[in-house]
């Protein structure tokens, strides 16, 4: 290999990678928007809200539903809502327990 070939194997390599950690952060952003709009908006407005076009927000959404942190579910102006896991439901259920043992 030479030098030439070499460099632009790494840059390339280093736009690719630059390239996934942007999706990544964006998808973060955008199911921490969609955790705090609690269904208020549309989630093209949330997509809009942190700077991303349509197709970014929709290619996001696939990906959330793909990993099932999200599921389809007609919620408020949202039809998107999280998944909430069997860890999560039994902590909430023990919180709940212990609410309701220290209100009596």
């Amino acid at each position: 290999m030479n030098s030439k070939h070499l460099m632009y194997s790494l840059t390339r390599m280093t736009y690719t990678f630059q390239k996934k950690i942007k999706i990544i952060r964006d998808k973060d952003r955008f199911l921490n928007a969609l955790i705090k709009s609690n269904g208020n908006h549309n989630v093209l407005d949330l997509g809009a809200q942190i700077g991303l076009d349509e197709n970014a927000t929709m290619e996001i959404i696939a990906q959330l539903l793909a990993e099932f942190k999200i599921e389809y579910a007609v919620n408020g102006a949202c039809d998107y809502s999280l998944i909430r896991r069997k860890s999560q439901i039994k902590k909430a259920n023990r919180s709940k327990k212990g609410q309701k043992a220290t209100l009596i």
